[in-house]
């Protein structure tokens, strides 16, 4: 018979490799803000992490998303909405 050598080591690479593409959890999950972040955003497309971008690039990322959201027909993000998840992304942003 046979034996097969590679099959644990194949299956133990595929376990890993599908942790690999598991995003990585919001900063302070049970804030308000990440809880807006992860409603809003993830309404649309993956959560991102604040820190893929600087805190002064946030500011201009979600006007863009906002003018996506008004393209698809969503209900538009209310003024103390955006100031949560702008203060959330900028605290939590990439240095």
């Amino acid at each position: 018979m046979r034996t097969r050598p590679m099959l644990p080591a194949l299956a133990a690479s595929a376990a890993l490799a599908g942790c690999a593409g598991a995003p990585t959890p919001l900063p302070e999950p049970a804030s308000e803000g990440a809880r807006l972040v992860a409603a809003r955003c993830g309404a649309c497309h993956a959560v991102p992490h604040p820190a893929r971008l600087r805190a002064t690039d946030w500011p201009a990322m979600l006007a863009l998303m906002e003018r996506r959201m008004g393209e698809r027909g969503l209900a538009p993000l209310a003024a103390d909405e955006r100031r949560a998840i702008l203060a959330y992304l900028q605290a939590h942003a990439r240095p």
